[in-house]
């Protein structure tokens, strides 16, 4: 079983990786507007 999630995950990886930046970067945006809203 591991073996194959192994595999997927070399399959997926870029795609993967993508989307963890994309989410990092709207959650910054996210908190950055908060804090922002917060202050002004």
């Amino acid at each position: 079983m591991f073996k194959k999630l192994r595999e997927l995950y070399h399959e997926f990886k870029p795609y993967v990786r993508v989307d963890l930046i994309m989410y990092g970067v709207m959650i910054l945006l996210i908190i950055i507007y908060l804090i922002v809203s917060l202050f002004w």
